[in-house]
């Protein structure tokens, strides 16, 4: 009798080891894939930047290719059409793990979550806008915002209320998660918007995009439903990458090479920057409003939902006592931490 107990006792000692060595390469593979789609949309910009550069230097600099939307076409094209469909090839040979659930939500929980994301946004951009004070003097850390201030509202929309939002929560949420949260919500939903906010490369961006990645992720993980996260992302970045951008356009005169504008002033003869100036300011304190009072909701509906935030095991739970090493420190994940945090170090 003594013998069986033994033997059964080794037995599942060895299903638990085995266990453990599965899910721990489980999540090596996922950051595998999420490094080489790092890694290859670097080089492949790397690529396009040369090629155009090449192609500029022939026609004797006639097209800026390095403009605000030229850049934009130089950072976005590899990673949406290179990098992307590559990622989603490789992700395909990792055996999907666990499915998400199928809550109905309605309207209501919809909105809650759209006011927490904005909320989440101003919050994690005001922390992040204070790290980005302690760079060293002379660093200039408004890449993005010059870039997108020099961009044409129809490639803003285009390339990040359109594509990115795709792109990004197809990669993230729906192929990411579905291969570990056979292994428990929490992990999933942890990695999934560290993940996110690291794929950012830089402080000025992680920590409201770690902050809205673990609420999207918490939202397909319980709805099953990529598209909710999607709208979310889309509506995100259409406040924060084109009403904002375009409101400070108007208020700091940058309207004026607006074929639009140019139109209306010739038609009526009149000088339409004080205007534009006027009510674009006007905008900027609503929109201000706006996200404060996102903020101050968020706050109080995370308060009023707190009790009915729950994560399931999964399937195959992970081990407590080893969950930082089953997820983390494994050679997949470790290598495409240090490749972000590369990009951290470039950027800083």
């Amino acid at each position: 009798m003594m013998q069986e107990e033994d033997y059964t006792a080794r037995q599942l000692e060895e299903e638990a080891k085995a266990l453990g060595r599965r899910q721990r390469r489980q999540f090596s593979h996922v950051g595998l894939v999420a490094a080489a789609f790092m890694i290859v949309t670097f080089l492949a910009q790397i690529a396009v930047i040369a090629f155009a550069g090449f192609i500029n230097y022939l026609l004797g600099g006639i097209i800026d290719l390095f403009s605000g939307a030229g850049l934009i076409l130089l950072s976005a094209i590899p990673m949406y059409f290179v990098a992307f469909p590559v990622s989603v090839a490789l992700i395909q040979l990792i055996p999907k793990c666990g499915h998400a659930q199928r809550q109905p939500w309605g309207i209501g929980k919809f909105a809650a979550c759209l006011v927490i994301s904005v909320g989440i946004g101003l919050a994690g951009n005001l922390l992040g806008q204070f790290v980005e004070w302690f760079k060293p003097s002379g660093v200039d850390g408004s890449q993005l915002n010059e870039l997108l201030m020099n961009s044409r509202v129809w490639m803003t929309v285009l390339f990040t209320v359109l594509m990115a939002p795709v792109v990004e929560e197809l990669f993230f949420r729906k192929l990411l998660m579905d291969r570990l949260l056979g292994y428990g919500e929490g992990p999933a939903i942890l990695m999934s918007g560290l993940m996110f906010g690291m794929a950012h490369g830089n402080f000025s961006q992680f920590f409201y995009a770690f902050g809205i990645g673990v609420l999207w992720a918490y939202v397909y993980a319980k709805t099953g439903k990529v598209g909710y996260t999607i709208a979310f992302h889309m509506i995100f970045n259409l406040l924060g990458g084109a009403i904002a951008v375009e409101l400070t356009k108007g208020a700091s005169g940058a309207f004026d090479g607006s074929w639009f504008v140019q139109g209306m002033e010739r038609m009526l003869s009149v000088d339409l920057r004080a205007v534009i100036a006027a009510v674009s300011g006007f905008l900027m304190v609503g929109y201000f409003v706006f996200m404060v009072a996102c903020l101050v909701g968020g706050i109080v509906l995370l308060i009023l939902y707190r009790r009915q935030i729950h994560l399931e095991p999964g399937t195959w739970p992970i081990k407590k006592g080893t969950r930082f090493k089953t997820v983390v420190l494994n050679v997949g994940m470790i290598l495409y931490f240090l490749v972000c945090i590369s990009l951290f170090v470039m950027n800083w």
